[in-house]
């Protein structure tokens, strides 16, 4: 796949989710309200490589494995984030970005070193410049109460899960903030309890329970790409990584039937 058509892929799964991010072109000038102050960012480390077209998130930080953090190739970087108010838009967005002097971070560690605080005023952010000539302008406005009482900084859930849906990893599900883990809970069929039988009405022998749990070690269709991934790399399977889940469990299918073979030969 050509660069092109990584950057078109990204686009259409991340669909309008970049939408909710505070972006300024050259020459724009926005007007915004911090509602979260400097210490109440959260730091979202990144893989990033201009070169493979990849830039994601840790999927650590999404409580997934991670396959970036072993790769060489990609730069790791933290970026940061903040709920904002946007005037023009009249809605609640996420700035973010890395500490560098290509983006407004220093300008607002500067402004809150003077202030105490970020959340006291508005601010007008301006953007000059392209690329690496890229600057900010971060002009802090009279000091002034905030009267909107219905805005609301977004939770840290809710933060990680606009970033995971912005910045999609390959093969990855999606994060679920609390509220939508209770929702899917209720939904859930509840597991039975103990090893069930793979017959309906006859009670499991004692000598079928290595059976049961060699079925269980080899159900590659409830697994992930990545676990497949890993566990190809522990039987010493020749795989590439960031693979299709099919192209996993073909590999590890016929790796089984060879050890069979081979049990039935001796």
């Amino acid at each position: 796949m050509g660069l092109f058509d990584k950057i078109k892929s990204d686009i259409q799964k991340s669909g309008t989710n970049r939408g909710k991010f505070l972006y300024l072109k050259e020459g724009d000038k926005v007007r915004v309200r911090f509602l979260s102050d400097m210490e109440d960012g959260l730091e979202i480390p990144f893989h990033d490589s201009f070169a493979l077209g990849i830039n994601v998130p840790c999927q650590e930080v999404f409580g997934r494995d991670c396959e970036y953090c072993d790769n060489e190739d990609l730069r790791t970087r933290s970026q940061y984030a903040w709920s904002v108010y946007d005037y023009e838009s009249e809605e609640v967005k996420i700035l973010m970005a890395a500490v560098n002097q290509c983006s407004p971070v220093p300008q607002m560690a500067a402004v809150y070193e003077s202030y105490g605080t970020l959340t006291d005023r508005d601010y007008e952010i301006k953007r000059q410049g392209k690329g690496q000539n890229t600057t900010y302008t971060v002009l802090p406005l009279d000091k002034k109460v905030f009267r909107n009482k219905k805005v609301k900084p977004f939770s840290e859930q809710t933060l990680l899960k606009i970033i995971d849906k912005a910045y999609p990893a390959d093969d990855s599900e999606g994060y679920e903030d609390e509220e939508e883990a209770k929702k899917n809970k209720k939904k859930r069929p509840e597991k039975p309890s103990g090893k069930t039988s793979k017959y309906m009405n006859e009670p499991e022998e004692d000598e079928d329970e290595d059976w049961g749990e060699e079925e269980q070690e080899n159900d590659y269709e409830n697994m992930k790409p990545i676990e497949l991934y890993k566990l190809c790399k522990e039987r010493d399977i020749d795989c590439k990584p960031k693979k299709s889940k099919q192209y996993y469990i073909d590999l590890l299918e016929a790796e089984d039937e060879e050890e069979d073979e081979e049990e039935n030969w001796d």
